[in-house]
């Protein structure tokens, strides 16, 4: 009993200090599990980002092609209303 009494508060401490890095080590486990979710997320939004931008680029090349297509037309106009 005299152990208890001379040694109580190395106990006490210890006992709270590992409590204490329990409770640090979970809380530390559930913010990693929130942000590793998080972050599979965006990797998620961004391939579907990416994708879209290919598509965008697409839908962009052909209307530049049609847009080049259009000014040769003007182009061609313009010079046989001159010649005229």
């Amino acid at each position: 009993m005299e152990f208890v009494k001379e040694w109580w508060f190395i106990i006490a401490f210890s006992i709270s200090a590992l409590g204490g890095l329990y409770k640090m080590g979970k809380t530390l486990n559930e913010t990693l599990l929130k942000l590793n979710y998080e972050i599979m997320r965006l990797s998620e939004s961004l391939s579907e980002s990416k994708n879209d931008r290919i598509k965008l680029h697409g839908r962009v090349d052909v209307v530049d092609g049609r847009l080049d297509t259009h000014d040769i037309r003007i182009s061609v106009l313009e010079d046989w209303r001159k010649a005229k």
